[in-house]
């Protein structure tokens, strides 16, 4: 990530590029606990007499969270402080994940999950100061290490979780809570950005909104019930499971490499449809139940969903308005389609199968095209 930043420090002021440093250490560490969770979620709801639909409903409960937080969190953000906004989140997150360890069963596991969807609805405001750090040529490849930052996450996240899930099976929520908190005590580093206070809905924000919403709601699909379908249908253990969440990691930089081609020499328009195009096809290889290419394809999806969403956040990082809020728009839709995801993913699953899990997924992902390659007045 250090190289990465360092890459950037023609485009970016010396100031710009420490602070935009420490915010991508900080998502990063936070998502090492965030992934923490991943490989041992199946089998704690299992231990609480949940099943996969449990967990496609558990994972939509906790975008219901962010969906109805984020646009608030932006208000928020734009009026007192990004970086203040972020560490309220993380120590919400924190929380929610002491709750988690602590539960005795579903309903409670639910209670802690929607908590730390709370936190999590102040990711808005960590890609609205992601943005102010960065001039508008750059802001697709600022997308772009947001998004790897998240990727270090699922690298290191998913093999610690593995690994201290052999100690016990909740003892990950622990990790992720210390993380949540070192990464709070990181981001109270950074200075206190506002951002404008007036706000004007433009039709290019509903436009994107739409698209975004479409985006998560077909990869929250694909990645809510990956975790189950290895364990269910490939039979792979915690450890497996960390070790196919690190390849799906390390995608990230292929992911971050393939936006800085593309901008500048593609329209983000276009880069949008490219990825999307890039995530059906990987989520269709996973559906054929073939080990070789369930790792071929989900590095793929996963390549295809960055280079989307980070050319989707830059388009809307150029629609007028108060930043913080617009990015709580977006990630508020983003958030409805995570929610209706992983809940109707767990339903095919039970009732149609595995395989049409994905391959819904990859039609949702299709069905974008025609909207994100409409004229917008953004760029």
């Amino acid at each position: 990530m250090t190289v990465l930043c360092h890459s950037l420090n023609m485009e970016f002021s010396q100031d710009g590029m420490k602070t935009l440093a420490v915010l991508l250490v900080a998502v990063a560490i936070h998502m090492v606990g965030f992934g923490a969770i991943i490989p041992v979620l199946p089998f704690v709801l299992r231990g609480l007499g949940g099943g996969a639909e449990a967990q496609g409903l558990l994972i939509s409960l906790f975008s219901l969270v962010q969906l109805l937080s984020a646009p608030l969190w932006g208000a928020l953000a734009d009026k007192y402080g990004k970086p203040r906004v972020v560490v309220a989140g993380l120590l919400l997150s924190a929380l929610g994940n002491v709750a988690a360890y602590l539960s005795t069963s579903l309903i409670h596991l639910a209670a802690a999950r929607a908590v730390a969807g709370l936190g999590g609805g102040t990711l808005g405001a960590l890609q609205a100061l992601i943005a102010d750090l960065s001039p508008p040529e750059r802001r697709a490849s600022s997308m772009a290490l947001f998004g790897m930052a998240f990727g270090v996450g699922f690298i290191l996240g998913p093999i610690l979780g593995g690994i201290t899930g052999t100690l016990g099976e909740r003892v990950p929520f622990l990790l992720s809570v210390a993380l949540s908190l070192a990464a709070s005590a990181v981001v109270t580093r950074l200075p206190n950005v506002r951002g404008r206070l007036q706000w004007n809905f433009k039709i290019e924000l509903g436009l994107l909104s739409v698209a975004v919403l479409m985006l998560n709601l077909s990869f929250s699909m694909f990645e809510s019930l990956l975790t189950y379908y290895v364990a269910d249908v490939f039979h792979m253990s915690p450890s497996q499971i960390g070790l196919l969440m690190f390849v799906i990691g390390l995608s990230a930089v292929a992911g971050q490499v393939a936006v800085r081609r593309l901008e500048g020499r593609t329209p983000a328009k276009k880069a949008v449809a490219v990825g999307m195009a890039a995530t059906a096809f990987g989520v269709s290889l996973v559906a054929l139940r073939n080990v070789e290419l369930l790792y071929s394809g989900a590095v793929v999806a996963s390549i295809g969903q960055l280079i989307a969403s980070s050319n989707l956040f830059a388009l809307a990082s150029n629609v007028g308005g108060a930043r913080g809020l617009n990015f709580g728009v977006l990630q508020s839709a983003g958030s409805l389609g995570r929610l209706i995801g992983p809940a109707s993913a767990g339903l095919i699953y039970t009732y149609t199968g595995p395989s049409y899990v994905f391959l819904t997924s990859a039609l949702v992902a299709l069905a974008i095209l025609p909207l994100v390659l409409r004229p917008l007045n953004t760029e």
